[in-house]
């Protein structure tokens, strides 16, 4: 059947494929041309100042100043729960110096000091201590010393063999009581000092033996004499820092422990091996000596 149309209808307008694809690249291309403008400097510039400060502007409810405030005021609360740093902890301790006993081996007893002194200057060219001792109203001259009985006995056969005569001097035990009142780091730093105080001399006394034994070398003999005298500097300045009047006669004693182990270390390369184990056993004498006179202090 023939269909007719009736020109004075109107009909529906049609879109045709042209303009459909002129809308889809329209929109991509709105879409290329954002994305360049997002990614490029422009575009982070006009996010950062002008759409961050829109949207950030328009999302405030509540006013800056009473954030602030309300945060100070939480602060303010929270202050008094802080704790002041805790004070140094406070020690009252007894420390107790027990002495270490040495078994000398003692040469003769004088009355006078200048004969005492040849005698000992006697005894050290024959390569031994030769120390003097001042005892009261006697003047002992010591050649060596020892950590146990047993050696020194044997020395004093070998020496007494020789036409020599050899007594044997031991030092009494007397306790010696420091009480101290401060910090817990003073009382610690006491108590190492009087440990190192009692080892030097033990030290020497075994540097002697190994020397003469030839078990330690020379040069090892001089290391372990400046670790000695280092020790004893460190102790000295760690003492210093502690004021009070109950160690002045500790701190004095390692500054003659130094004064003695220096003296030795300056001379050590002018001598030969017979001379620095009769030196190193006047350094022993002499470390000893102060030792003693220490511990038997009013």
């Amino acid at each position: 059947m023939e269909q007719k149309y009736h020109s004075g209808s109107k009909s529906k307008p049609r879109c045709s494929s042209g303009g459909f694809g002129t809308v889809v690249f329209v929109i991509l291309s709105i879409a290329l041309i954002a994305g360049i403008i997002v990614l490029s400097p422009l575009g982070n510039y006009l996010m950062e100042h002008v759409v961050s400060p829109i949207f950030s502007s328009s999302g405030k409810t509540v006013d800056d100043k009473n954030i602030v405030s309300a945060l100070k005021q939480q602060e303010e609360q929270r202050a008094p729960e802080t704790t002041s740093p805790k004070p140094s902890e406070k020690a009252h301790e007894v420390i107790v110096m027990e002495e270490v006993p040495f078994y000398i081996l003692q040469m003769g007893t004088f009355t006078n000091e200048d004969a005492a002194a040849q005698h000992a200057d006697e005894i050290r060219r024959m390569g031994a201590g030769g120390a003097v001792y001042k005892d009261g109203s006697l003047y002992r001259v010591f050649a060596a010393a020892y950590l146990d009985e047993s050696s020194l006995v044997k020395v004093q056969s070998q020496v007494r063999s020789d036409g020599f005569e050899a007594t044997p001097y031991i030092t009494e035990s007397k306790a010696i009581r420091i009480t101290l009142d401060g910090d817990q780091k003073a009382v610690d730093t006491v108590s190492e000092a009087s440990k190192i105080l009692n080892s030097i001399p033990s030290e020497l006394c075994s540097l002697c033996l190994s020397f003469d034994k030839s078990d330690i070398s020379r040069s090892d003999l001089i290391e372990k004499l400046q670790k000695c005298m280092e020790s004893c500097v460190s102790t000295i300045k760690s003492m210093e820092q502690i004021n009070t009047n109950d160690i002045v006669s500790m701190k004095e004693l390692f500054e003659k422990y130094v004064k003695s182990i220096s003296t030795f270390l300056n001379r050590h390369d002018t001598m030969n091996t017979e001379m620095v184990s009769g030196e190193l056993k006047h350094l022993q004498l002499s470390v000893i000596i102060d030792y003693i006179l220490f511990y038997n202090q009013e």
